[in-house]
């Protein structure tokens, strides 16, 4: 009877083991999940700070110009130099409202410029992972990013030269063209 006790509490610590290990591999799982799904949402939303504020740009800019069209009816209207000179101001405050939204256009090239590399980098994993996946067991995150369609090579030369193209605005301080410069073309 001892024997068979041992066998049975051997078999029985065995499939604890076995349960214990798994239990270990679905957390781990699942941590690489949430990893993947935060992945995703943060992406998600540096497109939707890019949407917000386009949306939010396109809202003062169009009240800056109905502010600009009425400031320049004024002008031309009035007989009074001060209330004229007052309207010419307004135009040009407007003028500045004009120029200050072009922040819009520069955070969204660099917010998309980060988002692309992100997609890259989670293509690059994927392919990895799917290279991988037939020499040795894959967590079921290394599955489900291996089951997306990785970019096509065409694709990839299309991103690539976008990329050569479009480097999106420079950081402060490293312009390639002064604003001296720019002002100097339009001035």
């Amino acid at each position: 009877m001892p024997a068979l006790f041992e066998e049975q509490t051997a078999l029985l610590q065995q499939h604890l083991v076995s349960i214990s290990e798994a239990i270990v591999k679905t957390r781990r799982e699942i941590a690489d999940l949430r990893q993947e799904q935060e992945a995703g949402r943060t992406r998600d939303e540096l497109h939707a700070v890019v949407q917000s504020t386009e949306q939010a740009t396109d809202t003062i800019l169009t009240a800056a110009e109905t502010v600009d069209t009425l400031a320049r009816g004024i002008a031309g209207r009035t007989e009074d130099a001060a209330t004229r000179a007052d309207a010419e101001a307004i135009q040009a405050q407007m003028q500045t409202v004009f120029e200050a939204c072009n922040f819009q256009d520069l955070t969204g090239q660099r917010i998309s410029k980060v988002v692309r590399t992100v997609v890259l980098v989670e293509e690059r994993v994927a392919e990895m992972l799917h290279l991988w996946a037939g020499s040795a067991e894959t967590p079921a995150v290394a599955k489900s990013v291996a089951k997306r369609p990785a970019a096509s090579e065409a694709d990839r030369h299309r991103r690539d030269a976008e990329d050569g193209l479009l480097n999106g605005p420079a950081l402060p301080g490293t312009a390639a063209v002064s604003q001296d410069a720019v002002d100097a073309m339009f001035g």
